[in-house]
């Protein structure tokens, strides 16, 4: 399968592209710096863009398959601290930008990582762990919440994906998943495991249109 995947350079981005070069995909990464991006492949072409620019989006989409998106504004890590945009809406207006262009193309299957506590997922959050993460995070929550709406308002066959606190731990295959999955501030998921998940959920008809939470 031709796959174009947005958030490339990420922490789960980069496993993405990893995992899915290892499973005889085609990969191609959108990028804004193809310095971030290490893995090198035959199979593996980079296409320089922003996503919040509409036309670089909708220039990238010709030749592909199916899109995973893991954008995000926060990045945990330390040493990407610098590339924190808190105030910029990048999961949003990215993603929008993504399935205006899939639907201009014809491209149909979208996966995206969300995070836990979006959407209906505050709710199934133990302790609190909903209120905790709007009070530290609200503004990137929103982002999420809005890149929800735009999912769930357009005709794609989407799939949501929603882990608790991610870690750089290696792939245990028995991550567990449901739209009404409890999680709490302890929940974890590796991001070996959650792009696992995400590409299997390309060959997955029961994941369309569903925003699951997972976590370990």
């Amino acid at each position: 399968m031709h796959l174009l995947i947005f958030g490339s350079t990420g922490a789960t981005g980069q496993e993405l592209v990893r995992q899915a070069l290892m499973q005889g995909h085609g990969v191609t990464a959108f990028l804004r710096d193809p310095a971030r991006l290490t893995i090198t492949h035959p199979s593996l072409r980079h296409v320089v863009g922003d996503v919040m620019d509409g036309p670089s989006v909708d220039a990238a989409m010709p030749g592909h398959q199916a899109v995973l998106c893991a954008l995000g504004n926060f990045p945990e890590g330390k040493a990407d601290a610098d590339r924190r945009q808190r105030k910029v809406p990048v999961c949003s207006v990215g993603t929008g930008h993504i399935a205006a262009a899939m639907a201009r193309h014809g491209l149909r299957h979208l996966i995206v990582e969300s995070s836990a506590s979006v959407g209906e997922s505050r709710s199934t959050g133990r302790f609190g762990a909903g209120f905790v993460l709007r009070l530290l995070l609200g503004d990137v929550m929103a982002d999420k919440d809005r890149q929800d709406e735009v999912l769930q308002g357009s005709a794609l066959d989407w799939t949501l994906v929603r882990p608790p606190k991610l870690n750089n731990g290696p792939a245990k295959g028995r991550l567990q998943s449901d739209e009404g999955l409890a999680w709490s501030l302890a929940s974890t998921a590796s991001r070996a495991d959650v792009a696992a998940f995400m590409l299997a959920a390309l060959n997955d008809a029961t994941t369309i249109r569903r925003a699951l939470t997972v976590r370990d």
